[in-house]
């Protein structure tokens, strides 16, 4: 029966979870738009705002006789309304956005008016509009529309950084939210007027103060790492540690105080206003004007002291309204300032990794004077948009500081950057003058443009491997031989190789073309370039387990020069006017068709070494099994008996012995058996005159493994004098 009454739910897309004792357990999935719907609630829910909407066809009145407005998502509390719309694909994709922020311009006023009439003008209540999207590609266009129309938009990184940043810390969230929402828009009814000192270190102001940390918190902006974006890289503060915020606030509730600055930067139009009334030797002190904004405050040091106020039970039940925390404040210190701040003040006392560093330099070098250093700034740009952008073949591919490894974030922030370095992508300084590289914009010292191309274009040629050979792209750095999987080219040594190609393919294209790179339209020459490109994509598209472990063992600089040329290889095999320096010494120094015959040779070398190796052993020890117990070292005896044991006999015992093996044997049967036949060098001691072998056994790793072909042409020569030799000794009587 309960299978039967399954089989119905079943058709009506409900999927088997588990069976109970009386019962089974079944679920569906919500339709993906209400999904986004529904994420957004949660976290909204979660900020413990006092109104919710009740359903995803909450309606608001917009005006008399006319249909209600349907809102996805809304919330309020006290002093803000938030209204969200959500729109989502199945799959990333781009899409134009401009109508929707038509639609929301069109009935915002008639929604406000209707929140007034609703809820009264006491107090007002500040309106914000939201558009929350999952897998959309946003246009710049289409975000400058929506900055413009002072709507925010939250793509998929900002989702899941409120959905964590909730989980964790609830209601604390709100306040980086609203910061978001209504940055640099003023605080209804919030007037901040604070006694404090002004000073001077290195030529810049400062204010010390004592602020509530309730009124700190309403102004405040943290720029985590995680909240990164595309378009917003000016962040370089750590996540918040739930442990620590807890412990911070029960220090709180338990009557405790900090002695140490929260360190701030107030980003203002104008000038803070600071009423003086004195001075005491450098110092004045006097009353200042904080702006009553929201984000107007970017936290730069103590974010976890700030925010434990926010958790603690005190502060929340309003059961403190005298405790003040200590300030030091900055006023409109850049971005790249900000950063450097930060560094000092955390780095240095290692609080923070260091390899957090490569990421902060995208903020701290964008506009230094030193052009290799803003080199640095933009390789650190260019990879974090490439994981930060969801169309991208490295979205969430790179391992940042906020996110632990996995078997596809596998690739560092420090390996990519050093691809993009070595490969002068950028340029470089050659004298006092820089000069563009391979990735530059035409207006190439504007850093901005440069890195809108460059990811284009490295977007555009990894792509062809992400979808030519999307089950090898994705398998990341997973290697089981047992499951027959095993990633190579979205490795850091695989990244690496292909910056190498893509390096030597733009020579090319700017070489045959007769027209600077910078000249090309990034369309054309993504065209361009997967052409060239894809017999490497082919290749790895059928490429056995083998071969590419084959690449994998390649390793370091070495590794990594050595597999672009093979790679390079492979184009040339297509289009053989493709042929970057060096490529030609390394085909001279290979033969494809001596491989061929060098293998047949090495057969026939095998089986004639064999069977006269048997022949002196048993002249050697003419009694019975004498020859293979007496001339056999035991070793190669028990790994020979356990093989034939587990071929269930299908061999002989002795054929299953391995070509080092007759190495041993005739060092041990040396003198009057092996000495003058296996003798093929006249002078020097044994070992150097049975170094054939090993030699030998070297090349028929290379030739019975295609993976490892081709051998070089000295080694196909070396094989072909060693059967004339071989064939000559290794006579057996009749």
């Amino acid at each position: 029966m309960l299978k039967d009454k399954f089989k119905i739910e079943e058709a009506d897309g409900w999927i088997f979870l588990r069976k109970n004792k009386n019962s089974y357990r079944v679920y569906k999935d919500k339709p993906s738009d209400e999904q986004l719907e529904d994420e957004v609630f949660s976290f909204l829910a979660k900020m413990q705002f006092k109104e919710l909407s009740d359903g995803r066809y909450f309606k608001i009145k917009t005006s008399e006789g006319n249909e209600p407005r349907q809102i996805d998502v809304f919330a309020k509390d006290d002093d803000t309304a938030i209204f969200v719309e959500c729109t989502q694909s199945d799959k990333p994709k781009k899409k134009q956005m401009g109508k929707l922020i038509e639609k929301i311009e069109s009935f915002r006023e008639k929604i406000a008016t209707s929140i007034v009439e609703h809820y009264g003008r006491t107090p007002k209540l500040k309106q914000g509009w939201v558009i929350a999207t999952r897998n959309i590609e946003w246009s710049a266009a289409d975000l400058e529309k929506a900055r413009a129309a002072r709507i925010t938009i939250l793509q998929d990184t900002q989702l899941d950084y409120y959905a964590k940043f909730t989980h964790l810390y609830k209601i604390a969230a709100k306040y980086q939210f609203l910061s978001h929402v209504f940055s640099k828009e003023s605080i209804l009814g919030l007037n901040l007027v604070v006694p404090a000192t002004k000073g001077s270190m290195g030529g810049v102001s400062f204010y010390n103060f004592l602020i509530k940390p309730a009124d700190l918190l309403k102004i405040s902006h943290v720029s985590h790492k995680a909240s990164r974006e595309v378009q917003d890289l000016e962040t370089y503060q750590r996540m918040l540690k739930p442990k620590r915020l807890a412990a911070l606030a029960k220090y709180i509730d338990e009557g405790g105080q900090f002695p140490t600055n929260i360190v701030i930067n107030v980003r203002t139009k104008k000038n803070m206003q600071f009423q003086r009334i004195g001075n005491k030797g450098d110092s004045e002190f006097g009353n200042l004007t904080l702006p009553n904004c929201y984000a107007s405050a970017m936290v730069i040091d103590g974010q976890h002291r700030l925010y434990g106020y926010a958790h603690s039970h005190r502060v929340l039940n309003n059961k403190d309204s005298k405790s003040t925390v200590p300030v030091l404040a900055y006023e409109n210190l850049p971005p790249t300032q900000e950063a450097k701040l930060f560094v000092d003040i955390n780095c240095e006392q290692v609080r923070v990794p260091r390899n957090l560093l490569n990421e902060i330099n995208a903020t701290l070098y964008w506009d230094s004077e030193d052009y290799d250093l803003r080199v640095d700034a933009l390789c650190s740009r260019v990879v974090m948009t490439l994981n930060g952008k969801k169309t991208s073949p490295f979205h969430d591919r790179i391992k940042m500081t906020t996110k632990d490894q996995t078997q596809l974030r596998c690739l560092t922030l420090t390996s990519f950057i050093d691809g993009l370095k070595e490969n002068k992508f950028f340029g470089e300084k050659k004298g006092d003058s820089p000069v563009p590289g391979l990735l530059s914009d035409k207006s190439f010292e504007d850093f901005g443009k440069t890195l809108e191309r460059s990811v284009n274009i490295l977007d555009g040629f990894f792509e062809l491997f992400s979808t030519a050979t999307e089950l090898h792209w994705n398998l990341g750095n997973k290697k089981k031989e047992k499951d027959n999987e095993i990633g190579y080219l979205a490795t850091n040594e695989g990244i690496r190789s292909l910056l190498k190609i893509l390096k030597e393919v733009l020579l090319h294209i700017e070489k045959t073309s007769g027209i600077d790179l910078d000249s090309w339209e990034c369309d054309e020459l993504i065209k361009k370039i997967k052409g060239l490109c894809s017999p490497i994509a082919d290749a790895f598209s059928t490429a056995s387990y083998s071969l590419i472990a084959n690449f994998r063992a390649r390793s370091g600089i070495k590794g990594v020069r050595q597999n672009s040329i093979i790679m390079q290889g492979l184009i040339h095999k297509q289009f053989s006017d493709f042929s970057p320096p060096g490529l030609a010494d390394y085909l001279d120094t290979i033969d494809e068709e001596g491989t061929k015959e060098a293998k047949e040779l090495i057969g026939d070398i095998q089986r004639q070494m064999h069977l006269f190796v048997i022949y002196k052993l048993k002249e050697k020890y003419p009694v019975g099994e004498d020859w293979w117990y007496e001339g056999v070292k035991s070793t190669i005896r028990t790994r020979c008996s356990e093989d034939y044991e587990y071929g269930k006999g299908v061999k002989e015992r002795e054929q299953y012995m391995k070509t080092l093996d007759y190495l041993t044997i005739a060092a041990g049967n040396w003198k009057d058996c092996f000495d003058l036949p296996f003798s093929f060098k006249k002078e020097g001691t044994k070992e150097a005159k049975l170094a054939w072998i090993k030699e030998l056994n070297t090349i028929r790793n290379i030739t019975h493994h295609e993976e490892k072909w081709p051998a070089t042409k000295e080694q196909v020569i070396f094989v072909k004098e060693l059967y004339d030799k071989a064939m000559e000794r290794f006579v057996i009587p009749k």
